[in-house]
C-alpha cells in the first residue's frame, strides 16, 4: 500500500518548489521600458496557463530569500524570455538548460525584478526558482529520466524494425511510426532541441510535425489492417478529410506560425485516433479481453486529449508534466511491444498453416490440368476445391497465375482484367490470406 502512495504520489506531483511572491501583466505593447511597468498594477498568478489568451507578458518578482538562485521559466513555447533587474540591468540567459534559465545573485540586482516572455501559442508560465544544488539535482534526475525513456524508446523501435524484416508484415511499420511520432511530441514538449540552441519556432514546428503523424498513423492503419464491413468507403472517406484538413493546418502553421492552426492540428489528430480506437473496439466486441481495451484506451484518449488539445487551450485537467507524458507512453510502449510479440508468434504460426492448406490448393490445382485452360473449367468446381479458403473464381485465377511466375502484365491479359481491376483482386487475395507482397506470395509457393 506504502509502495502505491509512493508512485501515484511521484506521478502527480510535480518536483520543485513553490513560487516566490510573483505577479504578471500582459502587455499591450512590445516597447514598455522598466520605468513604465513601475506605475502598473500586476495580478496574482492564480493559474500559470491561460490557454489562448497569448501574447507578451511582463513578470514581477517582489524578492527572492536565496542568496545565489535560478529562475528558470519551464515552457517549451516561449519565443522570448529576457530578465531586468528595477534599475533596468539585464540579466544575462544561462547557456546549456532546457528551459530559459537566469542565474540571480542577490548582492549585485536590485529588487523588484521584471521577466518579459513572448507566448506564440498557449500562456503557459509556470516559474521555479531554485537554488543551485537543488537546480543541479534536478537536471540530473530529469536528464536519467529523459535517458531512460528515450533508450526504452529506441530499443523498441529497434526490436520493430527486426521483426518488419523477418515478418515481411507492414503492420510492424505502423507501430515503428507511431512511436517515433510519440517521441518526437515528447522530445519538443521536454524541449530537448532548445538544450541545443534551436529556435522555438523550429522547435514547435517539429513538435505539430509528431502530433500530426499520430493522426496519420490512424489514418493508415485503418485504410490498411482494420476490417470495416460495413459503409467502408464513407468511413475511409471521413478519415481522409479529417487527415487532408489536418496536413492543410499543418503547412498553414509552417508559414504563419498562427495558434489556431496549430489546435487545428491538435483536434484532427485527437479526432482521428479516438475514431480508430471506437472502429478497434467496435470489431472487438467479442473478445473476451474487451474490458481490458476500453480501460487502456479510455485512458490513452484522455491522456492524448489533455496533452494535445486542452493543454492548448488552457482547460487541461491534470497538466501533465514531460516525464508524466512519459510514463504514459513508456506504458504503452510496453504494451505495444507485448502486442508485437503475441502478433509476431500469431504471424508464425499462421504462416506454417497457411503453407501447408496452399501446397494442398495448389496440388487440387494441378488436378485440373487435363482442361485446356484454368479459365475454361467450372466456376462451381473451382469454387468447391477452394471452398476452404472463401476465394472468389477470379481470385483462384489470380493466384495460379502468382503461382506460376507470372507477370501482372500477363496475368491481366490472361484473364482479361483492367490493371486497376487486377490491382483491386490482388489485393484482395493478399488480404484473405494474411499477406503483403507479390515477393511473399511467390514464397509460399516454392
Amino acid at each position: 500500500m506504502r509502495l502505491m502512495f509512493f508512485i501515484i504520489s511521484v506521478f502527480f506531483v510535480i518536483t520543485g518548489v513553490s513560487q516566490e511572491s510573483i505577479s504578471y501583466y500582459k502587455a499591450t505593447t512590445d516597447h514598455q521600458n522598466i520605468s513604465e511597468l513601475k506605475e502598473i498594477e500586476f495580478s496574482t498568478i492564480e493559474d500559470t496557463n491561460l490557454g489562448t489568451d497569448n501574447g507578451i507578458y511582463w513578470f514581477k518578482i517582489d524578492a527572492i530569500d536565496l542568496p545565489r538562485s535560478i529562475l528558470e521559466l519551464q515552457t517549451s513555447h516561449v519565443k522570448e524570455a529576457s530578465l531586468y533587474d528595477v534599475n533596468g540591468q539585464k540579466i544575462g540567459q544561462m547557456d546549456a538548460t532546457r528551459y530559459p534559465s537566469f542565474f540571480i545573485i542577490n548582492k549585485i540586482v536590485e529588487y523588484p525584478l521584471y521577466l518579459k516572455a513572448d507566448f506564440p501559442l498557449e500562456a503557459h508560465f509556470p516559474i521555479q526558482i531554485l537554488d543551485e544544488n537543488t537546480f543541479a539535482k534536478k537536471d540530473k534526475k530529469n536528464f536519467l529520466g529523459i535517458g531512460f525513456f528515450y533508450g526504452t524508446a529506441l530499443a523498441l523501435l529497434l526490436a520493430t524494425l527486426i521483426f518488419l524484416l523477418t515478418t515481411q508484415n507492414k503492420q510492424f511499420l505502423f507501430y515503428g511510426i507511431l512511436i517515433a511520432a510519440v517521441c518526437i511530441s515528447i522530445m519538443t514538449r521536454d524541449n530537448i532541441l532548445y538544450f541545443f540552441n534551436a529556435k522555438p519556432s523550429i522547435i514547435s514546428s517539429i513538435e505539430l510535425l509528431g502530433h500530426f503523424l499520430v493522426g496519420l498513423c490512424a489514418t493508415g492503419y485503418v485504410f490498411r489492417y482494420l476490417r470495416i464491413k460495413n459503409n467502408k468507403k464513407l468511413i475511409e472517406s471521413i478519415f481522409v478529410i479529417i487527415s487532408s484538413i489536418s496536413f492543410i493546418s499543418l503547412c498553414i502553421y509552417w508559414i504563419t506560425n498562427t495558434h489556431w492552426s496549430f489546435l487545428v492540428t491538435d483536434f484532427t489528430t485527437v479526432l482521428s485516433v479516438v475514431l480508430l480506437w471506437s472502429f478497434t473496439l467496435y470489431n472487438s466486441k467479442n473478445t473476451k479481453y474487451l474490458l481490458i481495451m476500453i480501460a487502456i484506451y479510455t485512458l490513452d484518449i484522455i491522456v492524448l486529449t489533455d496533452a494535445f488539445l486542452l493543454h492548448g487551450l488552457g482547460k487541461s485537467f491534470f497538466d501533465f508534466s514531460s516525464l508524466q507524458l512519459s510514463i504514459v507512453s513508456l506504458v504503452n510502449f510496453t504494451l505495444i511491444a507485448l502486442a508485437l510479440i503475441f502478433s509476431f508468434r500469431r504471424i508464425q504460426g499462421k504462416t506454417v498453416i497457411m503453407k501447408h492448406q496452399i501446397k494442398m490448393h495448389l496440388e487440387r490445382l494441378s488436378q485440373l490440368s487435363t482442361y485446356k485452360n484454368v479459365q475454361d473449367s467450372n466456376d462451381q468446381y473451382i469454387e468447391s476445391l477452394i471452398h476452404q479458403f472463401e476465394l472468389e473464381n477470379i481470385e483462384i485465377k489470380v493466384l495460379d497465375g502468382i503461382s506460376k511466375g507470372l507477370t501482372n502484365e500477363r496475368i491481366a491479359t490472361k484473364h482479361n482484367l483492367s490493371v486497376e481491376k487486377l490491382k483491386t483482386v490482388t489485393s484482395n487475395l493478399y488480404q484473405k490470406l494474411g499477406i503483403e507482397s507479390d515477393q511473399e506470395a511467390t514464397g509460399l509457393f516454392t
